[in-house]
């Protein structure tokens, strides 16, 4: 006669319920964090560039890679190195919200796709292929953020500028940080790729 067998399976741990349970409730306000930090330096950019190329008065004085905005009654004279926005031709004035937005979109759309990976955490996903992805962009994105003052630097030096604080030790960090998010987003959808086979198998 042929004798039935009831193979058992081991019980399901008890860590990861919770573990995962944990990582998406702290994944909610992180995701909200990044979302009006987002918000926030998005404004900044935008009320930048539109009194750059629109403000005449002296109570606004930049310089490559700097701005400072006067409330008080007297204004003093520029410091060296330093002009008031109104008195700089239109081309300057391009180039300098040219080189605003490249040195600070990089750092926005970090934030974009630090809301996003979040996002994923919190819904519950945490080893998948979207998520290497993101986290590809978020590499790809902070070395932007590594060139950009040496694109900003070449568009205000053609511009007239003489500028000469672009080299900066926060994009050698950012580039090496992009370079190691880069292997681990590969890493990561390598064991995406593998969760995804084994998946497929009972």
């Amino acid at each position: 006669m042929p004798v039935n067998r009831v193979i058992p399976f081991p019980p399901p741990l008890l860590g990861e319920a919770p573990l995962l349970a944990r990582i998406r409730r702290l994944s909610h306000p992180l995701e909200w964090l990044f979302t009006v930090l987002f918000m926030i330096g998005a404004a900044v950019l935008l009320i930048a560039v539109i009194a750059v190329l629109t403000y005449t008065g002296d109570r606004l004085q930049i310089r490559p890679g700097g701005m400072q905005i006067y409330i008080e009654a007297a204004v003093p004279p520029p410091p060296p190195g330093w002009t008031t926005v109104g008195v700089i031709p239109l081309t300057r004035k391009i180039a300098l919200a040219i080189s605003a937005s490249l040195m600070i979109g990089p750092a926005l759309a970090i934030l974009w796709q630090l809301r996003r990976l979040f996002r994923l955490y919190g819904s519950g996903q945490i080893l998948g292929s979207d998520n290497a992805r993101i986290i590809g962009l978020i590499a790809g994105w902070l070395v932007a953020y590594a060139i950009a003052p040496t694109l900003g630097h070449l568009v205000v030096e053609a511009a007239g500028f003489d500028d000469e604080g672009w080299l900066r030790f926060d994009s050698l960090q950012a580039l090496l940080l992009g370079l190691i998010l880069f292997v681990m987003a590969r890493v990561m959808r390598w064991g995406a790729e593998v969760a995804d086979d084994a998946a497929r198998f009972v």
